[in-house]
């Protein structure tokens, strides 16, 4: 239990820290000891760390007392303004940091871990308004932090776009205000590059409810540039312009109704006339006719409908480059069997069924990365994972086969690495990295990579006469192939 907790648990009086007698700790430390007795959250060294901050910081103490948020907080209360005292000495905000450090950051860091992972930006803006407070290695975390979400946006927002399903959090106002709270120069340079890459395609679709949705967000961030800040209003009056255009007006619409009943009795009557029913037969109704049905078309959301050019994308980026052209290369010795090695695309964690799996042997001699897609609508793929297989490896593989069917793709090469080419198309990891690539690829990669894959059983994979070799019960080549003819 955390230090603030535990003195509003004991009921102490707060007006008197720094000012407590001899005799008045001895009776505090009986309390805590009757009070550990009853409750198994207190811990020894909790009442240790409470004794300690009363006799060595108590200005620090009263500080972070009277500060509504951080008090609320950790005590899990939701105490009104009312409740804190309006003035204090003057504070070093120095010294609470230390404070702050000492008693109370391994709840605020462990705090800020879970929700920042989670994108839980409404919880988080809310107590990084106490920032001023907050060791100033707490600070840097949540400054990357920031800095990786920002850089994270740019990228997929850029062409060739990436998953937009990301970066929702840009939509959230409590981001913004997250920002707002922790900002400096840096941060809001990538927040001007994000409003650049919004407005692109805001040109390309003024309709975009992402982009709407994001003018009005970074409104709650407050600029440091004034230019900056004209330029956040006036994108939100945009924004605000556009929700109103589709805000139907109300109407008294009573004549209209009238009207229509009117023509609709006049029809029905007209019908009772001109219907001769003398000639209405009662035979059989045949259902052999060669009327064929035609369904409509499948509506499909243009996120899936344009996965197929994202992926052929990233495929170019894959095996589609001049090795002449490699510039920069740094190679990663230390991927191991089992990792997914991506982080832009493809990047998320295996989410198979534990009793459903295959063991994929690499016989091939190369590196390999088995790229695990999902088949939706028959004919679209969507990225799930990626395996790393190193030669002469094998690894079992789960994955969920029970919504939709699966399907892999297969990556080889040697010397696993992050360079430059003067490709267009590029994947970019926080903190400006391309992402990793195998620098050296075997004959035919861009084909075998293109090749669809269907395995359901245990597969060993060899490579011979420029092609690959499955060896695999009922496993199939290009299945989605059959569904488009």
């Amino acid at each position: 239990m955390n230090i603030i907790a535990l003195l509003e648990l004991i009921s102490l009086d707060k007006s008197k820290i720094g000012k407590f007698s001899r005799v008045e700790f001895t009776q505090i430390k009986k309390q805590l000891v009757a009070e550990k007795e009853t409750n198994q959250e207190i811990r020894d060294s909790d009442t240790a760390k409470l004794l300690k901050a009363l006799k060595s910081d108590p200005e620090s103490f009263l500080a972070v007392l009277n500060n509504r948020i951080l008090f609320n907080f950790f005590t899990k209360k939701d105490y009104p303004r009312t409740y804190f005292l309006n003035e204090l000495d003057a504070i070093d905000t120095e010294k609470v940091k230390t404070f702050v450090q000492l008693f109370l950051s391994e709840e605020l860091a462990a705090f800020f871990y879970q929700n920042l992972g989670a994108d839980k930006f409404n919880e988080i803006s809310h107590l990084a308004a106490a920032i001023n407070y907050f060791p100033d290695s707490l600070n840097f975390v949540l400054s990357q932090h920031a800095l990786d979400k920002l850089d994270n946006a740019i990228a997929i927002l850029k062409p060739p776009y990436g998953n937009f399903y990301k970066v929702l959090y840009i939509k959230d106002g409590h981001f913004f205000s997250f920002l707002n709270h922790i900002k400096n120069q840096e941060i809001e340079q990538k927040i001007k590059d994000l409003l650049d890459s919004v407005t692109t395609i805001y040109n390309q679709d003024q309709n975009s409810e992402l982009v709407s949705k994001t003018y009005l967000a970074m409104n709650n961030y407050t600029a440091l540039d004034d230019d900056f800040s004209q330029k956040i209003k006036r994108n939100k009056d945009i924004a605000e312009t556009k929700f109103e255009a589709y805000i139907p007006k109300k109407k008294n619409l009573t004549w209209v109704y009238l009207v229509v009943g009117f023509f609709v009795f006049i029809r029905i009557i007209v019908f009772f006339n001109s219907f001769n029913f003398d000639n209405y037969s009662n035979d059989d109704v045949t259902y052999d006719d060669e009327t064929v049905y035609k369904p409509e078309p499948r509506k499909i959301d243009r996120y899936y409908a344009n996965m197929h050019f994202i992926i052929d994308s990233f495929q170019v980026f894959l095996a589609d480059f001049k090795p002449s052209e490699i510039r920069q290369m740094s190679q990663d010795i230390i991927l191991k069997t089992g990792e997914n090695p991506f982080q832009t695309f493809y990047q998320n964690e295996p989410a198979g069924e534990s009793s459903n799996f295959i063991k994929v042997k690499n016989n091939t001699g190369y590196d390999m990365v088995l790229l695990e897609n999902a088949v939706l609508y028959d004919t679209i793929k969507i990225p799930r994972t990626a395996h790393f297989i190193k030669a002469g490896d094998a690894l079992e593989i789960n994955f969920n086969r029970a919504d939709a069917k699966t399907i892999f793709n297969m990556y080889l090469g040697k010397k696993w690495a992050t360079f430059q080419t003067d490709s267009n198309h590029l994947f970019i990891r926080n903190h400006s990295i391309v992402e990793y690539r195998f620098s050296e690829l075997i004959p035919t990669a861009k084909e075998i990579l293109k090749t669809d894959y269907s395995l359901v059983n245990d597969a060993v994979i060899s490579y011979s006469n420029g092609g690959l070799d499955i060896d695999s019960e009922n496993a199939r080549i290009n299945p989605i192939n059959e569904f488009k003819e």
